[in-house]
């Protein structure tokens, strides 16, 4: 079968695509046709340690000391059961799914092997598999901070990198539960965030935000730029400061109440480009830039 491998760590000319051998299952895992992958900041950070220094061996402890132990790259991704192993009884052949396998990786690939307690669900009829590929990974990872817990209607969020894959989600979330959102990314993306619902755009090379005379109920920032410090001021008196910088959970049940918001038409993917198999290399370097707007797919045919 096809897949795009890491042989080390380091940037897009580490990439190959390559024929390497069909994965077969165990009994408690089930085999996924791939139809779509993701390529997120998360795919960057593992596959060329480019974090702070203090992150990097405990990346090379988890992900490999030299070289990624799971060559086939990819955590994100959507596709069809093609197969189910013999103590499999939650799932179907057939069943059109999305998933992450952050630890296990092996999306960029004709077929993923999975265990039947992966986080993953059923993709929604009214979104393609290329939509719902980026789901697991910038979606759910919004709605660990925004959620029916941290905001309520009518309060006020401020959303840092919003026109990025998680923040383009939060965005989307925190109108969900009824929030009154200000968006902040370059002024180039702004169409684009309004089209999502954003109440107010803010242009972060016009307007420093710490400069600004609001109070704002919860502050996110989406890609890890601004520090509590500097915003603490616009916090309200109960106000609640978040940064993706801090860890979340990988989490089936965000991904059903996700579904909930994909099937009454609430939750959209921002795309920046949708690219094939053989443009693997520039797919990979537009998020590797960090400019990308919303996410970036290959679709698998």
């Amino acid at each position: 079968m096809k897949a795009i491998i890491l042989k080390r760590y380091g940037g897009v000319d580490q990439l190959q695509l390559t024929e390497v051998p069909k994965p077969s299952i165990k009994p408690n895992e089930l085999l996924i046709s791939v139809k779509a992958v993701n390529i997120a900041s998360g795919d960057y950070k593992i596959n060329t340690l480019n974090v702070n220094v203090l992150l990097k061996p405990i990346l090379r402890l988890v992900f490999g000391l030299f070289r990624p132990r799971q060559q086939i790259r990819g955590i994100t991704a959507s596709g069809v059961i093609a197969q189910l192993g013999s103590k499999v009884t939650n799932h179907l052949v057939g069943d059109e799914v999305y998933f992450i396998n952050s630890m296990g990786a092996g999306c960029l690939a004709d077929y993923v092997k999975l265990k039947d307690t992966a986080v993953m669900v059923k993709k929604p009829a009214n979104i393609s598999f290329i939509e719902a590929a980026p789901i697991a990974f910038g979606a759910m990872s919004a709605l660990h901070f925004i959620n029916d817990k941290t905001i309520h209607k009518d309060q006020n969020v401020l959303i840092y990198g919003a026109s990025g894959s998680v923040g383009s989600y939060a965005l989307q979330i925190a109108k969900y539960y009824g929030a009154k959102v200000t968006a902040v990314s370059s002024q180039k993306n702004h169409q684009a965030l309004l089209g999502l619902g954003a109440d107010q755009v803010i242009d972060y090379k016009k307007t420093d935000i710490s400069t600004l005379d609001f109070k704002y109920d919860l502050i996110f920032d989406a890609v890890g730029k601004i520090k509590k410090k500097h915003v603490k001021h616009l916090l309200s008196e109960t106000g609640k400061f978040y940064s993706i910088l801090l860890p979340t959970k990988e989490d089936k049940q965000r991904l059903i109440v996700l579904n909930q918001m994909i099937e009454a038409g609430k939750l959209k993917t921002l795309l920046d480009g949708k690219y094939n198999i053989n443009q693997y290399k520039t797919a990979h370097q537009k998020v590797y830039d960090g400019h990308k707007v919303g996410n970036v797919v290959i679709e698998w045919v």
